[in-house]
């Protein structure tokens, strides 16, 4: 396994914020936390200039410095305790309910980021969140490398249904507003 990083943010030209974000969350040198930034590394050059990809490490506060607002936002996340070992999870966070645990500013991940967003600048907030997660407890080399094989698979789905439904609506908008996702997209739960 490679211990390279992907860059912490890419761009498009110019400096405008690309409307999808694939953000990866975890440590590379935590094995049951690193299939953020492995996932990450095998997208690196997949999806072209309009997708942009974060690596926020496992500070979950990280993840506010790259909500500007997009289109759609897919967080690649390990958890832990909510399936099957290797199992593969996309879930649409409810942002409205207080998160199911108290924690301390050490434990803050990307869902808790994202409601403390939601309360002190509600506006950077993308149009459409997902969590791709990853269940790390008891998993094995093997596992993992098929679970993050799977992750792909899911980031490629919904990026593709993205790009259809942002060109189905621009063709048939006669304004230049973004098109957004569905507000579920029958999207939760395992895949």
């Amino acid at each position: 396994m490679t211990q390279n990083r992907p860059a912490d943010s890419i761009l498009c030209e110019e400096g405008v914020s690309p409307p999808v974000a694939v953000v990866g969350a975890g440590n590379w040198l935590i094995s049951s936390d690193n299939i953020g930034p492995r996932v990450l590394e095998m997208v690196r050059d997949r999806y072209g200039p309009e997708v942009e990809l974060c690596d926020v490490g496992s500070g979950g506060l990280a993840l506010l410095d790259h909500l500007h607002g997009q289109e759609l936002m897919l967080v690649v996340d390990a958890c832990v305790g909510y399936g099957e070992p290797g199992e593969v999870m996309l879930v649409e966070p409810d942002l409205d309910q207080p998160p199911a645990r108290e924690c301390s500013v050490h434990q803050i991940g990307p869902i808790e980021a994202l409601v403390v967003a939601r309360h002190l600048a509600p506006a950077t907030l993308p149009r459409c969140t997902r969590l791709v997660l990853v269940e790390t407890a008891g998993i094995d080399e093997q596992a993992e490398d098929s679970a993050c094989e799977r992750v792909v698979a899911v980031l490629d789905r919904e990026i593709e249904r993205w790009r259809g439904s942002h060109s189905s609506s621009s063709e048939s908008s006669s304004t230049d507003k973004p098109a957004g996702l569905p507000a579920n997209g029958g999207m939760n739960g395992s895949t």
